[in-house]
């Protein structure tokens, strides 16, 4: 980055007055050392860089994984791509290490930041974007071809705003394994969880790159074909790094499983949306969410009451 591109973006009202003032206050306001809040501010604001960074048909295609959990985020006059950047910029960063299993941070703590962080934000995104080095979240449409090829077609899919469903031609590339031994990692169980399936789960901070065994039983079932469709809330629960989201998708739709969220349907050769306005996530009750038909074309209708007569 060139000194002009690293001035400007420290003048920006993004980091002036959300990161260096906004922000802190909010995050010691809920419980955060200031030591603790300067990391997480720091880590926003490289976020932040690395995502004007991008191209912006990449952009567009990294945000869709998140555009049905901010389905309700305030404000609700910002577009609902600028929200879904707040989450990727702002809600995936260290500020959840603080928030999971019962951390200082609160949902209302969450709320009132990403909410805070918006119109910055949209002002940082209409600058000219400059390269940023180790930009990890640039690259994952090679790493990740699947994945990147099934969201590309969400993303179209839902910028169409007329089919409810549509079919894609999925690339070859070779199968993925399970994560190593050294991936692995145990998360204690919560009493309030997030569930990756129908049932209860466990789960660590979902920032967290490595793998805990809810994740990894899951993986082993669609690995060994005991289970084709995999059911979530929304596609956050596999996990709020996109590097490793994008890993668990590719992996899923390598072995011939369907993802089916609250408003998506992903799967090896077709994509299907809820017409809007889509329905808001339930981490905690994701029976509730299925129950919800209305707005699904026919196959993703389909494939939601198939699952509900199994569970």
């Amino acid at each position: 980055m060139t000194a002009t591109a690293e001035r400007n973006i420290n003048d920006s009202v993004f980091v002036r007055e959300f990161c260096r003032s906004t922000l802190p206050e909010l995050l010691t306001g809920a419980g955060l050392s200031d030591g603790d809040a300067h990391s997480v501010t720091v880590d926003v604001i490289r976020r932040a860089r690395m995502l004007t960074a991008l191209p912006v048909d990449y952009f567009d295609v990294l945000v869709t994984p998140f555009i049905e959990e901010v389905s309700q985020h305030l404000p609700l006059s910002a577009p609902a791509w600028l929200r879904a950047a707040v989450v990727v910029a702002v809600r995936n960063s260290r500020l959840e290490d603080f928030h999971a299993l019962g951390g200082p941070l609160r949902a209302a703590d969450i709320t009132a930041i990403t909410r805070a962080a918006t119109e910055p934000l949209a002002l940082l995104l209409e600058e000219s974007g400059t390269p940023v080095s180790n930009n990890t979240l640039a690259g994952l449409d090679a790493r990740y071809p699947r994945a990147w090829a099934c969201l590309t077609a969400l993303s179209d899919l839902m910028a169409s705003d007329e089919d409810t469903e549509r079919a894609y031609s999925i690339p070859q590339a070779p199968v993925p394994g399970l994560p190593g031994s050294h991936e692995k990692t145990h998360a204690e169980q919560a009493t309030s969880v997030k569930t990756l399936s129908a049932g209860q789960g466990v789960v660590a901070s979902a920032i967290d790159p490595r793998f805990d065994q809810a994740l990894l039983a899951m993986m082993q079932q669609v690995k060994d074909g005991n289970a084709e469709v995999v059911p979530l809330s929304a596609l956050s629960r596999l996990s709020r790094n996109s590097d490793k989201q994008l890993r668990v998708l590719d992996f899923l739709l390598a072995h011939g499983a369907t993802v089916l969220t609250t408003n998506y349907l992903l799967s090896p050769d077709m994509v299907a949306v809820r017409i809007r306005p889509l329905v808001k996530p339930d981490s905690y009750n994701l029976r509730h969410n299925m129950k919800q038909l209305r707005g699904l074309g026919p196959t993703h209708t389909g494939l939601i009451k198939a699952l509900r007569k199994q569970w």
